[in-house]
């Protein structure tokens, strides 16, 4: 079996067209939010995706980063309203658990003499909330990684331990700011420290370019890690459109 590919959606147009080309999921994100890094869905965007097999996690993000603070850091309001968008999608009868279905989102806070940190009280409440569907710690860890200035394993520690501790099943991370294979020891740290826990899926820069390096540096084996790719593989950006070329590219260095 081949390494997983996750393929992040802006919009429901993509979502056949993602799965139909190998995606093994898809995030739901809403349309045009990609400059943004990706923003809360309307339930009408997760009606059109009915028809669809593969898992769709539910991107859980009320606005993009902020000009004044850290993103990630919410205002009870915007915590409220992250719940609420929580509550409103699984009561829509619009999410499948047989299909394995889920939620993406991450709340950091600032902590007097360690910089960003993992909110654990606000993302326990929204874990709680989404439960039984699975929940994605989305790329506000790698603030945290980045921020924190202990030695790297044991920051990475600290934070994946923070993770589980919260009940997330899975993160989404690039180990650090930038892209994934300018990070690559600190994210091999993170997959090595992950294993037999929480799922680790390798997003940021993911490309045809450098999936293999990324695969190889990482020592994924092929259907045997709790590691995913996730690239976007978007053919414009504005559009939200795929580039199918580029997705079976993936696809096929991540089959051998």
């Amino acid at each position: 079996m081949p390494i997983n590919l996750e393929i992040p959606i802006f919009g429901p147009a993509s979502a056949q067209t993602a799965a139909q080309a190998g995606a093994s999921r898809v995030e739901l994100n809403a349309a045009g939010s990609y400059p943004a890094g990706g923003l809360t869905p309307s339930l009408d965007d997760l009606s059109r995706l009915s028809s669809l097999t593969i898992p769709v996690r539910v991107m859980i993000r009320p606005r993009g980063p902020p000009s004044d603070q850290p993103d990630f850091v919410y205002s009870d309001a915007e915590v409220d309203s992250m719940e609420l968008s929580i509550q409103d999608f699984k009561t829509s009868g619009l999410m499948n658990l047989d299909r394995g279905d889920g939620f993406v989102f991450g709340i950091l806070r600032l902590a007097a003499g360690r910089g960003l940190v993992i909110d654990g009280e606000r993302n326990g409440r929204l874990v709680e909330a989404a439960r039984p569907y699975k929940v994605i710690f989305h790329r506000a860890f790698d603030a945290v990684i980045d921020y924190q200035k202990t030695g790297e394993t044991r920051r990475v520690e600290e934070a994946l331990r923070a993770l589980s501790e919260c009940g997330f099943d899975a993160v989404l991370t690039s180990a650090g700011p930038g892209n994934a294979i300018g990070n690559v020891d600190t994210l091999a740290r993170v997959v090595e420290l992950a294993a037999n826990g929480i799922e680790v899926i390798v997003g940021g820069g993911v490309r045809s370019s450098n999936v293999e390096a990324l695969s190889d540096k990482l020592r994924l084996r092929k259907g045997g890690s709790r590691v995913w790719m996730h690239s976007s593989c978007l053919e414009d950006s504005m559009k939200g459109t795929i580039d199918v070329g580029e997705v079976e590219n993936i696809l096929k260095i991540l089959a051998y």
